[in-house]
């Protein structure tokens, strides 16, 4: 039996990481090769660690990258957060094309098509993974759950929670460990999910919820403090983020004060595709606990 190869490029970033970590976990030696593609092989120890995979070094975008490709069965492309993102993977798809990829799993957003930041962007990486005429899935993820390590310092420290969005409008997210297990599980058979775009949610919880989820995983009271959008830009600007990137994370959480229904509507595609759905709010807060401490 010939063995299948599945590649994640992009495979030190969040998501995908925990795909690479899910497909070593599925592992088949005798029926699967998995290919963790990096910049950089040398940063990416906690990749060679895993059981049954292999580091490649694979740059998006980069001009020899069709030669890496070739006898891959399946690609996730998980797109840097970078202002080129787009056109990055574009050139990354047409190197899969040349080297015969049969599929290609894509990252997008909720927003992908909207006339936003994030929207543009994954609207046009949604339309040129169609064009190319693979056999594809796109996988659009909300708001990960894990940005609440961003706010960790103050859970921890002051006992609260310090962000500018309404703490009574409920939003969807994503816990980036699962919807990495959901692409693995698509990688191994893809042809089910053939030409399928996917909203990877979570239930929906409000950031008043969520002060009250770590209140009672701590043991104390975590207060829920709205701050002015200004203050949040400027602490987002001064923690090392992007212009481009705070302004696409402020139309985020403005969609999300709207009552926006992209942003607050629950998707059965996880729990369809899985068998079960997401990890919620009060779950993922108990199990992360430690480390808000």
């Amino acid at each position: 039996m010939e063995k299948r190869t599945v590649m994640v490029i992009g495979a030190s970033g969040k998501v995908g990481t925990a795909t690479v970590t899910a497909l070593s976990a599925m592992h088949d030696p005798e029926t699967t090769v998995i290919l963790a593609g990096v910049r950089n092989v040398g940063k990416a120890e906690a990749l060679k660690e895993l059981p049954g995979v292999e580091v490649v070094q694979a740059q998006m975008g980069d001009a020899k990258l069709a030669t890496t490709l070739i006898g891959v069965d399946s690609l996730f492309i998980v797109c840097p957060s970078t202002t080129d993102c787009a056109p990055i993977v574009l050139k990354t798809m047409k190197s899969a094309k040349a080297a015969g990829v049969k599929h290609v799993m894509a990252v997008s957003v909720m927003t992908a098509g909207r006339d936003s930041i994030y929207g543009r962007q994954f609207g046009f990486i949604e339309a040129g993974i169609k064009l190319l005429r693979f056999e594809y899935t796109i996988l659009r993820l909300p708001i990960f759950m894990e940005n609440f390590y961003l706010v960790r310092d103050g859970i921890a420290s002051e006992s609260s929670i310090y962000m500018p969005v309404d703490p009574s409008k409920p939003y969807v997210p994503v816990v980036a460990a699962e919807a990495g297990k959901m692409a693995a599980k698509i990688m191994l058979n893809p042809h089910p999910h053939n030409g399928k775009t996917y909203s990877v949610t979570a239930p929906a919880h409000t950031l008043g919820e969520a002060a009250a989820a770590f209140s009672a995983a701590l043991g104390k009271e975590v207060s829920y403090v709205q701050i002015p959008y200004e203050t949040a830009v400027q602490a987002y600007m001064e923690g090392g983020f992007e212009k481009w990137q705070v302004e696409g994370v402020v139309e985020l959480y403005h969609d999300i004060d709207n009552g926006d229904s992209i942003a607050t509507t629950y998707s059965p595609d996880y729990e369809n595709v899985m068998g079960a759905p997401q990890t919620d709010l009060y779950t993922w807060v108990k199990a992360a606990a430690p480390d808000f401490a």
